[in-house]
């Protein structure tokens, strides 16, 4: 073999490598992924098909503002990270026996959506209770709703209490 050959030889071998060793939990934030497996540790592959295509690595934690920040200024006088219809979970059943016909914006629980310290609840008066809807009009139907807010405000309770520091906001 010849000298041209060992070198391509080598770049191959080179890039194979490279790529092997990337797609063994080594791939970054926002490189694409095929599964949690590739991603680097604190990411997770994620498919996000409003912001971009295929999946990508992203980061699995969140931030805590008040360790970067000076915490002295009053609590209102912060702008905070909130999670979107926080109760909108992909993949929960239905709890009227409907089939929901809305759409989800989370994949995490609510005790995962508490660590933002803010969630955004839809709250509407539904079947003589309140409940948590995404819907429109001002008005909750079987197919949009997602539970009783009794059930989330008991979520976020056991957040509180098995993090008594910490402070959550509801808007």
């Amino acid at each position: 073999m010849g000298r041209r050959e060992n070198l391509i030889l080598i770049m191959v071998s080179g890039f194979f490598i490279v790529v092997a060793a990337r797609s063994n939990g080594e791939r970054r934030l926002l490189d694409g992924c095929s599964s949690d497996g590739d991603c680097a540790a604190g990411l997770y592959c994620f498919s996000c098909p409003q912001g971009f295509s295929g999946s990508r690595c992203v980061r699995s934690t969140i931030t805590d503002q008040f360790k970067l920040l000076n915490n002295s200024l009053p609590f209102n006088k912060y702008a905070f990270l909130t999670t979107h219809n926080a109760f909108a979970i992909d993949g929960e059943p239905s709890r009227t026996g409907v089939p929901r016909l809305t759409v989800t914006n989370q994949e995490d629980n609510i005790s995962a959506a508490a660590k933002s310290r803010g969630l955004m609840l839809d709250t509407y008066d539904f079947k003589g209770d309140v409940w948590l809807c995404h819907s429109f009009g001002g008005k909750c139907y079987d197919y949009t709703a997602f539970e009783p807010a009794i059930d989330t405000l008991k979520e976020i309770e056991a957040f509180l209490s098995a993090n008594p520091s910490e402070i959550v906001t509801l808007i």
